[in-house]
Formats: C-alpha cells, structure tokens, sequence
C-alpha cells in the first residue's frame, strides 16, 4: 500500500466511541486513528445515542429507532421515521464533505437509510460485516398466512426503504469464513466478499513477564458479555466439577463483563456453592483489559452461539495466556487444538473440565501453549496487517474494481 495515496473517508456507524457496546464499536475506533496515521481524511457520522456531542472529524445527528438501553421489537413506524431522518443526515454528510469513498461499519438500528443514500450517491461504496445483524434488515418473505403477507405487502411496496431491497453490496468484506457462509444462506448478496480477519494493536497486549508460568493460586478469566449464548453458567460447572479434585492446585474465576440481570444473578447464584472464588467484576474500559490479562494465567472462553471471530482470544494470546474455547465459530478459524489453543463442545461441561485439569497439572502443555498461542496473535493478526488489508479493499472501491 502507497500510503501517500491518500483517501477521503466518510465512515457510518451506528455507535462510535466513547460510547460502545462491545469490541466492535472499539475497533471502529482503532481503525478511524489507523487511517488518519496513514495520511488519510476520515469523517464520520454516527447516532446521537448517548451522546450529542460532535467535533470536526465526528458527527452525531443520525438516529436509533430504539436505543440499545431498550429491547429491540420490528416496530415499523419507527423505522420508518428513522429511516426518512437519516436519510436527509446522510445525504447532507455526502454533500459537506464529498468522500471518495464511503466505509459502512454497522447499521444496526439505524436502518439501511444511510447505505441506500450512499448507494445513490454513486460514490463508492465498502461495507464490513462484523456479525449477522445486518439480516435484522431483510424484508419479510411471501408467505399466504394473513400477518405474514401483510408485512411481505408492506416490506415490498409500502416501505421498501426499510428493507436492504435493492442496495448491492458490491464492495465488502465478512471478518471470517463462517459469518460470511451465513450471511450467503441467509440470502445477502455478497459472493464477492474478502474475508479480512480482525487484528489487534499486539503493542498495547504485551507478553506476560512470567509468560509460561501460573500464579498460585491459578489465575482464571472469562472476558466478554454475559448472555446465556455466551456460557459463562457452562464455565462455573466445569471449574465446580474440577474443583471436587482433591490433588490439583487451587485457583479462581475472574469473570469481566456485563449483560442481562437475570443471567447474571443466575451466575452469581451459581458462584455461591461452587467451590471456589469467583470475582465478578462488572465491564471493565477495554484500555483497562491488558492490565487484567497480565494479571491472569489462562483465558476460557465458553461460548454457545457461533461467534464471528474473536478479538479477546488474540488479546489473551499476545498476552501470553493459554486458551481454553468452543471453536464453532469464528474463533475456530485461527484456532488450533493442541496446537495454540485447547477446544471442547459448546455446553460441554466434562470436555472442559479436562481442558482445564489438564492446564492445571500440566507445566509442559501450559507453557507450550502460552508460546504457540503468542506467535498466532503476533505473526498474523496485527493491527498493521489488518488495516492494510483494509486500506486495499477501499482503493480497489474507488478504482473500481471488485477485489
């Protein structure tokens, strides 16, 4: 990549920091510095959620037909009004700052307003796909039931503008094989997608000082969002049946993270006759998280559902800590059983209970994965390799070309 070949960027996204739900929000972020430390322009126009607050590079107008403190429902009316809304924000942002090309991020709960908007614009157009929620978008399908007709009737003729109807994805990229097969059987038109894995800034995860060794007692982790999906109930049964084992070192649960009340006063109910310490610790900033790593000696990961990839694994490998995760997902792509991970079933309570013990009692597998787990997140997912890859993919758009 000539990095003197600056572009202009218009990003859309539906959070921005410093308000995030997640990791991916947080990425937007890392990638928007990226890009401007590369010599590029990038604007960009996000929701007022949380925030109203703009400066000369962040713009908050555009709207959330139901904000993300609120259960989300159809609610066609006020999709409908957000979409009209965002549709003249957008088309004002296109018009202000003239893009070479336009970078959409996530539109969830904004509507596809601001992708149509752009599309028409015909300035290049270059989407991510983080995860599968751009199908919350999809209109319904023909069906002769009264209620489903109905809303096909209204999605095709009444309200298209709320549906993806019609925009053509030509340029985008899936951040791993599986999200991208999904999104295909799904019926989004994207046979063309590069799958570009995520990276992480491997600078700000540093190796543990005493990479290789564990804390006595073990230092235990799980860092992500608490939803039943995610198996953190999986991850407290395990370590309670590990636990009955009278000859194995003592050790502790960290658990870092937030989500519904009622999983997460399920877990702390859990954690009262499990056997062990459990600290819960609530959401932590993520420029807290390496911080946390360091302080900790193996990273679980328990997730039911299939993730679309898996930052927090590369963060807790940089850091030197072995993993233990289901590999349905994402994930799976850069992890290796026995090479620079250990893997079990989702919900599979014995299976990780072994991965554990063996963790526990096994200096030579602990320390070998620790080394091996390092060098995946090091060598291949850099942040560095994943903006170039990105940087790529936006001047082939304003080339015109596919790939």
């Amino acid at each position: 990549m000539d990095y003197t070949d600056s572009m202009k960027i218009l990003i859309i996204s539906n959070l921005y920091p410093p308000y995030v739900l997640g990791g991916y929000e947080i990425l937007c972020g890392q990638v928007v510095q990226y890009l401007k430390d590369r010599g590029h322009q990038v604007q960009v126009l996000t929701s007022n959620h949380q925030s109203s607050v703009s400066d000369s590079a962040v713009t908050r107008t555009l709207r959330l037909y139901q904000g993300f403190d609120k259960k989300a429902s159809f609610m066609r009316f006020a999709r409908l009004r957000a979409a009209h809304f965002n549709s003249r924000e957008t088309a004002r942002m296109i018009q202000e700052t003239r893009p070479e090309v336009i970078f959409i991020w996530s539109l969830l709960r904004l509507t596809p307003a601001p992708a149509r908007v752009a599309e028409k614009s015909t300035i290049p157009v270059v989407y991510t796909f983080n995860d599968e929620n751009i199908m919350s978008f999809a209109g319904h399908r023909f069906s002769l039931s009264p209620k489903k007709l109905i809303h096909w009737v209204l999605d095709t003729f009444v309200t298209p503008g709320i549906t993806l109807n019609g925009i053509a994805f030509r340029h985008s990229t899936c951040i791993s094989k599986i999200l991208k097969r999904n999104l295909l059987a799904k019926g989004l038109p994207i046979d063309n997608s590069q799958v570009i894995y995520q990276g992480i800034p491997i600078e700000r995860f540093p190796l543990r000082p005493e990479a290789g060794t564990r804390h006595a007692p073990v230092r235990i982790l799980y860092a992500g969002q608490l939803h039943a999906y995610k198996g953190v109930h999986t991850l407290i049964s395990a370590l309670a049946e590990v636990s009955k084992q009278s000859d194995l070192p003592s050790f502790s649960l960290t658990v870092v993270g937030k989500g519904p009340e009622d999983y997460t006063a399920s877990l702390k109910e859990s954690a009262v006759n499990a056997g062990f310490p459990i600290d819960f610790r609530g959401l932590v900033p993520h420029a807290e998280m390496p911080s946390v790593y360091q302080e900790h000696d193996v990273f679980v990961f328990p997730s039911i559902w299939e993730e679309p990839f898996g930052l927090t694994h590369l963060e807790a490998m940089a850091s030197g800590l072995p993993v233990v995760s289901t590999a349905n997902g994402g994930q799976g792509e850069f992890l290796v059983d026995e090479g620079n991970a250990l893997t079990f079933k989702p919900e599979d309570v014995p299976g990780l209970a072994r991965q554990l013990t063996r963790l526990l009692t096994d200096d030579n597998l602990y320390a070998r994965l620790s080394q091996e787990g390092c060098a995946t997140a090091t060598r291949g997912f850099s942040f560095s390799r994943y903006v170039d890859e990105l940087e790529g993919l936006l001047q082939n758009a304003c080339k015109g070309e596919s790939r």
